[in-house]
């Protein structure tokens, strides 16, 4: 579904739902009303009744003034010799109990016409003349009664009744009833209703379009960047939405998409480059195969050969291999101290045949979550990098502090701007191009500290010469 439809169905959804609750609020409100009414009228008809219980007799006649409570609740008597006090027909006693009643049963008819003028009145807003002077009724110059009722709602077509016995008689109190006012209810929250889905289905048919054009225009980009255009980027300057947030994220993953392609196109360049020259040497030897005197020798120097060649094909298997992220099966809990000391054994020997030195210094080691031959791997690598290229002479020196391991030397170092290329599979310097080596070592450097989450940094030492490689594993 597009963003546009999207926007439709939840202003239309919207919509519904305020629906739904206005005619839900308008149920429950009126409901409210009507047992506000049932309760006035209940406890009016208990008072009254105790009145007239405790006088006895019912009153000669009932003055229409003090027909209606405070609360708008009225009421009229039928005595047992049939007459009847208040403005009441005698057919609104032959109920018992709760009931509803039209105007036109219920009240007499000067009554009735009395009261259709007071809310006619009503209904002209002259709610202040109603309304000052509490219940009250008075005769007017043309002699009909004129009810003064305390409630402000039209009285409608039904009037709440509760009659029952009382002395030898019957007693009758009513009130209007509330379907007028839940009718008015009804057409105000309907009102509301038209009034608020015009502007919500605008407001959401605007953002609808608007954030349909802004989807097309990063699906167009996005086809762009699938036909290989990888400069090209979708987000804005300034990140405002969850949509701008998306195109930020594709921009993202386009450049390290960008990146990866140079570095496969790199990586490509630098097996040609790098493989031809054992390749080339080894057709050379199997040419003057016939011509050497000692074939046996020969012959192993050209499995040798071979063997280097395919240990560098090994070496990038593995590389992938953990760049994959496929060999974190293997972690276990290893001491980083217990790691730096055997590596220390092994190749101190190596580097003072070689001239140099090899120092090393533990400090409160770290137990870190990892695969311990591939941290040797590691250390083992930085270490062989610095024998092979930090010349005769040169001061090797390692330092383990927590999780944090450093390799230094004093040699040449490697120029600031080569130290992110020298971590490519198969990249060397070109003073190195001569040494032994594939320009592996810390291209596996890389790929194990990756597969173990550490961060691995390139730099001089603190009097800027040499080279310093820090691996900071995470705290376990």
């Amino acid at each position: 579904m597009s963003a546009l439809r999207q926007a439709i169905a939840l202003s239309l959804a919207f919509l519904v739902l305020l629906t739904l609750g206005g005619l839900l609020l308008d149920d429950v409100i009126t409901e409210e009303f009507r047992a506000e009414t049932e309760e006035a009228l209940r406890e009016e008809y208990q008072r009254i009744s105790d009145r007239l219980t405790r006088e006895g007799r019912f009153p000669e006649e009932i003055v229409t003034a003090e027909v209606f409570s405070d609360s708008g609740v009225g009421y009229a008597v039928l005595r047992a010799d049939g007459k009847v006090l208040g403005p009441v027909l005698r057919g609104a006693f032959d109920s018992q109990g709760f009931d509803i009643l039209e105007a036109e049963a219920l009240f007499q008819p000067k009554a009735l016409e009395t009261l259709d003028r007071i809310f006619d009145l009503i209904d002209e807003d002259d709610e202040e003349e109603l309304s000052d002077s509490g219940p009250a009724a008075e005769e007017t110059a043309a002699g009909q009664l004129a009810f003064d009722v305390a409630f402000e709602s039209e009285a409608d077509l039904g009037w709440r009744i509760y009659s029952g016995a009382v002395l030898d008689g019957h007693l009758v109190v009513y009130a209007p009833g509330v379907s007028a006012f839940g009718s008015d209810l009804t057409s105000v929250i309907l009102v509301f209703v038209v009034i608020l889905s015009l502007p919500a289905l605008i407001i959401g048919l605007i953002f609808g379009i608007r954030a349909q054009r802004r989807l097309n225009r990063i699906g167009a980009g996005f086809d762009r960047i699938a036909d290989g255009e990888l400069d090209l980027r979708l987000a804005p300057k300034v990140i405002r939405d969850d949509i701008d947030e998306l195109a930020a994220r594709i921009d993202g993953a386009t450049e390290r998409l960008q990146a990866s392609i140079r570095q496969m196109s790199d990586f490509s360049a630098n097996i040609a480059h790098d493989l031809r020259t054992p390749l080339t040497r080894l057709r050379l030897h199997l040419d003057q195969a016939d011509e050497a005197e000692d074939q046996t020798a020969h012959r192993e120097a050209a499995i040798a050969q071979m063997d280097d060649i395919i240990a560098i094909f090994g070496a990038i298997q593995r590389i992938a291999r953990m760049q994959s992220q496929g060999r974190r099966d293997g972690f276990a809990a290893v001491d980083l101290g217990v790691v730096v000391e055997q590596v220390h054994e092994i190749y101190e020997a190596v580097a003072q045949d070689a001239g140099q030195s090899l120092s090393c210094r533990i400090t409160n080691a770290a137990t870190i979550h990892a695969d311990r031959s591939l941290i040797m791997q590691l250390l083992a690598n930085l270490i062989e990098n610095a024998i092979r290229h930090a010349g005769e002479g040169a001061r090797i020196a390692i330092d383990l502090s927590g999780s944090r391991l450093v390799v230094t030397d004093d040699g040449p170092g490697i120029p600031e701007a080569e130290r992110g290329r020298v971590l490519d599979p198969l990249y060397r310097l070109d003073r190195s191009r001569n040494t032994a080596g594939a320009g592996l070592g810390l291209a596996m450097v890389k790929a194990i500290a990756e597969l173990h989450e550490a961060e691995l940094a390139l730099m001089y030492t603190a009097d800027e010469r040499g080279l310093r490689i820090e691996v900071r594993f995470p705290q376990p």
